[in-house]
């Protein structure tokens, strides 16, 4: 897998994660107080308006954790269907864990060999 597929999984999976809600929240929190405390100054309006993109992101980070808990629980599930087949194959298995040029190629050699399937089926 390249660099950017791992960074970009890295990301991903902490994005996702209570820490990085509880992270958000406790900023949003700090922020609040502070603002509350200094009173209704220009300041203060300008981080009021800062608000809206924080409650975004607490939004989007809970729904990235659903997302990655989600994919992990279908990936589970199809990895065991797959298990269960006489000759499982392990690229087909592990296809989560490859870069986009070797999914790309293994994509390939699925759909040729559907294909092959379909023609054998009509004879």
């Amino acid at each position: 897998m390249d660099t950017w597929n791992r960074l970009a999984h890295l990301i991903t999976h902490h994005a996702g994660s209570k820490h990085a809600f509880g992270f958000a929240l406790g900023l949003g929190v700090v922020w609040a107080a502070v603002g509350i405390s200094a009173g209704p100054t220009r300041t203060w309006e300008l981080l009021v308006t800062c608000g809206v993109p924080i409650v975004t992101l607490l939004l989007v980070i809970v729904l990235q954790h659903t997302q990655n808990r989600d994919t992990k629980a279908l990936q589970v599930k199809l990895n065991e269907l797959l298990l269960a087949l006489e000759q499982p194959d392990d690229q087909i298995i592990h296809a989560g864990r490859l870069g986009d040029e070797e999914l790309d190629d293994l994509s390939a050699s699925q759909t040729e060999r559907a294909d092959t399937a379909i023609v054998r089926t009509r004879d």
